[in-house]
């Protein structure tokens, strides 16, 4: 399977402690190995928040966000691999625009820390289990 890693920090703090680049980098490569998945890339942003938008056209202000969805229609991409779902959104609005383009492409995501996590789940069960995950 081909996936994409993706990667953030919004905060000098959170890259020194936990959710540092270097922490979700080797993570994911830690996680695709494992699974047998072949990473072909990993993007990254670093120091923005995950709730950046520009409302008016209603696009995320993150350059390899944007990169790494550009990817998605010329590339068959399976699963986005990230640490947790929270280094892709911060807000609904985000989330919502996220996984519009990942749907659009059959992409699905693939969350370490949130190990059962789908955007393609129908049931209302998993949207409340997806739901409380991304509380953490």
């Amino acid at each position: 399977m081909n996936v994409v890693g993706y990667i953030r920090v919004s905060t000098q703090g959170q890259a020194k402690e936990g959710y540092s680049l270097k922490y979700q980098e080797d993570e994911i490569k830690a996680y695709c190995e494992e699974q047998g998945f072949n990473l072909i890339h990993i993007f990254r942003d670093e120091g923005i928040s995950g709730a950046k938008l520009n409302e008016e056209a209603l696009e995320i202000d993150r350059v390899d966000l944007q990169e790494m969805l550009a990817h998605l229609s010329s590339v068959q991409i399976d699963y986005v691999v990230v640490l947790n779902t929270s280094r892709l959104w911060r807000s609904d609005i985000v989330k919502v625009l996220i996984q519009r383009e990942l749907k659009r492409y059959g992409c699905d995501i693939k969350s370490i820390e949130q190990p059962f996590y789908s955007i393609h789940k129908k049931d209302p069960n998993d949207f409340l289990v997806n739901g409380l995950m991304e509380l953490k």
